[in-house]
């Protein structure tokens, strides 16, 4: 529940952002791609040592801190378009700050599932998750263009704000507790972090996979960057024609998603 409310949150305000730097603020080219770069700037800055610390900690206790602060950081975008004070700089320091948590919450994410559900549900478990993510994404993007249209920026932001908020409501419900490991059995971080970049450099596949993912993500960036600029600057299109457009292009994952039942079966 509190990753689907997420999810759906995520997906109907994600056009909101840009879409105000592009309508309100006036951004140029170089301030697009300055600020998808900051989206994605908590990656480079905390990336590598914040699995070794989500390690030490507990992560349920990571993620509902990671929804509370990201909330708090949309919570003062919308405050700011309500007074007419929004800047662009403003608006650059809260994706930052969303983009620092949303490491934090990922990385706890993706290691708290397994103890959650057991090593051996693993796949299901993951894949009845992708399936929330998919459908938010092929009609969320769509419903955030209907609302920008018709009750603005403010109310469509202040909805992915309180989506973070259920989503640590849902994850305060979740009876399951977890072990941290004992301080006597920590290493220094260094070398925690060392040894898993290590690890993942020498790995014949997990290097691939990195490389792949890189490659693919510098790309989108560079040209999500510019998208919506050309959507709205040169196509004129309303907010309700590129939400569609959006939800369009993420239909893709929703009619390719894996049944779970059949990727649980050994190989023959």
């Amino acid at each position: 529940m509190g990753d689907t409310i997420s999810q759906v949150g995520g997906a109907v305000s994600g056009l909101a952002i840009p879409y105000i730097a592009v309508t309100l603020l006036a951004a140029t080219e170089f301030q697009m791609g300055l600020l998808e770069a900051l989206l994605g700037l908590g990656f480079l800055l905390v990336g590598l040592p914040a699995g070794a610390w989500v390690d030490r900690w507990r992560k349920r206790r990571v993620m509902i801190a990671a929804d509370i602060f990201r909330a708090g950081a949309l919570f003062t975008v919308v405050a700011a378009i309500w007074m007419d004070a929004l800047s662009l700089a403003h608006l650059m320091a809260a994706a930052v700050g969303v983009g620092v948590a949303t490491v934090f919450f990922d990385v706890s994410y993706q290691s708290f599932v397994p103890g959650l559900v057991g090593r051996d549900r693993v796949v299901e478990g993951n894949a009845k998750l992708q399936g929330s993510q998919s459908v938010a994404q092929s009609g969320g993007p769509a419903l955030g263009g209907l609302l920008l249209k018709y009750v603005g920026a403010g109310p469509v932001i202040a909805i992915n704000a309180f989506s973070f908020l259920f989503s640590a409501l849902f994850l305060w419900r979740i009876r399951h507790r977890e072990e941290t490991p004992a301080m006597e059995t920590r290493r220094p971080l260094r070398v925690e972090i060392a040894e898993g970049l290590t690890f993942v450099l020498k790995h014949p596949l997990l290097i691939r996979l990195v490389l792949c993912t890189g490659i693919g993500n510098l790309a989108h960036s560079a040209a999500g960057a510019l998208f919506l600029l050309y959507l709205v600057r040169d196509l004129h299109l309303s907010a309700l024609t590129i939400g569609i457009v959006e939800s369009a292009a993420a239909i893709g994952g929703l009619l390719l998603r894996v049944d779970p039942r059949a990727a649980a079966q050994p190989p023959q």
